[in-house]
């Protein structure tokens, strides 16, 4: 059974059921100062394997959320369980700009076969080819997939991905989220997309979570098979339900 990172401060916390979740989060709470709740008592539970994506408007506590899960920010208030191989892609691919493309996939990991991991991982996300190029040389879309090699060389039980595409433009944006489908079938780890892009979750999640005032006021499953495309029948009415939930009226724009 997998290692699993638990972070405990009411009683209650869901040590006995993580072998069918991987990751549970119960009453999670959050607040900055004396500021109100960011996440108010937020219950979230992701089965291994599954791809869930997080909407929400601007302030609605998605960012801290991922933190949290993330190890990032200590939880104060509720629980949290989760494997302890965790990865995190941010919006910024954060590669450091002195070392080799393929000295920041293997950042921080040792042994003697660092660059054959490295090279392993580049290969499989198209870059094969810049592994021992310069950031400062890659195009966004390059410095993205590195970061995502950087995220899968760790073979992660449970893969965070921050807006990863959002400073990206359209065209890359495209063969991002394909090449993210493509990679989570093969790894088959838990997934959490956080995303403002409604169309990007309905194409790449079975699972959409959308955040309001720090706790969930949607969570739908998208059954739609795979691959995805906009004309797929049911893609609209489950784009219509995910528009409503952020405040957003088709009928009204």
């Amino acid at each position: 059974m997998s290692h699993i990172v638990q972070e405990t401060v009411t009683r209650g916390a869901a040590e006995s059921r993580t072998r069918d979740v991987a990751v549970i989060v119960e009453g999670l709470s959050r607040r900055f100062g004396t500021g109100p709740l960011v996440l108010d008592g937020l219950n979230l539970a992701i089965a291994p394997g599954s791809f869930v994506a997080l909407l929400g408007r601007s302030g609605s506590g998605k960012s801290t959320f991922l933190r949290t899960l993330a190890g990032l920010d200590p939880v104060t208030e509720g629980s949290i369980a989760r494997p302890r191989n965790v990865s995190v892609v941010f919006q910024e691919h954060r590669l450091l700009p002195w070392k080799r493309v393929w000295e920041n996939v293997v950042l921080g990991q040792d042994g003697a076969d660092r660059r054959d991991r490295a090279v392993t991982a580049l290969e499989e996300v198209g870059l094969g080819h810049r592994v021992d190029a310069w950031p400062l040389t890659l195009s966004g879309g390059e410095a993205q997939r590195a970061a995502l090699a950087r995220a899968l060389v760790r073979e992660p039980e449970f893969l965070m991905l921050d807006e990863p595409f959002a400073a990206l433009d359209a065209l890359t944006r495209l063969k991002m989220q394909g090449l993210v489908s493509r990679l989570w079938e093969r790894h088959r780890c838990a997934v959490l997309l956080v995303t403002h892009d409604v169309d990007e979750a309905l194409l790449l999640a079975d699972r959409a979570v959308v955040l309001e005032r720090g706790n969930i006021r949607t969570d739908m499953t998208i059954p739609l098979a795979r691959p995805r495309r906009h004309t797929d029948p049911g893609f609209e009415p489950l784009r219509a339900t995910l528009l409503d939930a952020l405040g957003v009226h088709w009928e009204k724009l």
